[in-house]
């Protein structure tokens, strides 16, 4: 397949200087990666910024100008100043965060700080930013549940209320905390438990109405349907899986994205290699539509480009970073020909 050309906002920025940062697992990654177009219009990743530990989540907040970074087998945070300009990154603090094995990261600008998800030991840590806009080294601790051995895996703040959301994927459970300004750490609600082999992994809140919001189970290879209201209180209301009909084997669900509009969502499945795509109704009730192979093997996370024309597919055990063209009238994704070759490629965000 001869690759077409595909418009996007990232097309903006002059050859060679970044529209995009990567980072990826440890020994292949070797640090922060800086995603530019050469002259040709070929996209290449060139190392930005040399880090040990594997920087498998990034962060970019203040307009662009801060670049935050998780360590995952380091357990560490790194801070980087973003030249607006040139798009060159330079170190601005790291710490340890306290816990083991940060996998991700849910920031606040409002609050100035950000709490992270330590898949190690289950804790979810708060971090506050200082006066230069760099992240401190979490001061805050919320212990994990009782129970079986705890994982968490992602935290996301609730995009209207003042609410957040944790997965837990080693004890089944979806944790919820409302945020008061009056009290000193959020105040934990009563979550949702899910059935025992879920391992509740990452979910996405639905853009146009601030009720619903899915759930992806790595374990269960299964989507979840959930209601949300403004109390903090989860509602069960359809499981289906992320798999097509028939399938046997492996498999480890990962990512999970939405369309801008609200109408589908695409969800990554790593061994089966595959985007799986579901259809969300009127109502937001979801519906399987088929799948597209990933083009290549473990598909790790998604990233919608910022007009949410394209889907940027980091495949880890591939070592590449693959595009997929979403214009089509059927809402399958294309792939667009590019390959972009990254190491441990693990997480893309676009400035």
């Amino acid at each position: 397949m001869s690759p077409r050309t595909v418009h996007t906002s990232a097309d903006a920025r002059p050859p060679g200087v970044p529209f995009a940062y990567a980072g990826g697992y440890a020994p292949s990654c070797g640090g922060v990666h800086a995603l530019v177009r050469e002259d040709g219009g070929r996209v290449r990743a060139r190392l930005a910024a040399p880090l040990e530990g594997s920087p498998t989540w990034l962060h970019l907040a203040d307009g662009g100008r801060r670049l935050h970074v998780l360590l995952e087998e380091s357990h560490e945070l790194a801070s980087f100043a973003v030249d607006p300009a040139d798009g060159a990154v330079t170190p601005m603090s790291r710490v340890a965060t306290g816990g083991a094995l940060p996998v991700h990261l849910a920031f606040d600008e409002r609050a100035r700080e950000a709490w992270i998800a330590h898949y190690g030991d289950g804790s979810v840590r708060g971090a506050a930013l200082d006066d230069d806009g760099a992240l401190r080294a979490p001061d805050r601790s919320i212990a994990p549940g009782t129970g079986a051995e705890p994982h968490a895996h992602m935290v996301r703040r609730h995009p209207r209320w003042p609410l957040m959301l944790a997965t837990d994927l080693g004890q089944d459970r979806l944790r919820v905390w409302r945020l008061d300004d009056r009290a000193p750490m959020p105040i934990e609600l009563e979550g949702l438990p899910l059935p025992a082999g879920s391992g509740p992994r990452h979910f996405v809140f639905h853009p146009k109405d601030a009720g619903q919001l899915y759930l992806l189970n790595e374990a269960a290879n299964a989507l979840d349907w959930l209601g949300l209201d403004a109390t903090g209180r989860l509602t069960h209301r359809l499981r289906i899986s992320s798999l097509p009909a028939g399938f046997e084997g492996l498999n480890y669900a990962s990512d999970l994205q939405i369309a801008p509009d609200g109408r589908g969502l695409f969800a990554l499945n790593r061994l089966h290699d595959a985007i799986a795509v579901f259809d969300l109704d009127g109502q937001g009730c979801p519906s399987w539509r088929g799948e597209v192979w990933a083009q290549g093997s473990y598909p790790r996370s998604a990233t919608l480009s910022p007009d949410g024309r394209e889907l940027w597919v980091c495949l880890q055990r591939s070592h590449q970073v693959c595009v997929f063209g979403l214009d089509g009238e059927d809402g399958m994704p294309r792939f667009d020909g590019r390959f972009i070759a990254m190491p441990g490629a693990a997480c893309v965000v676009f400035r």
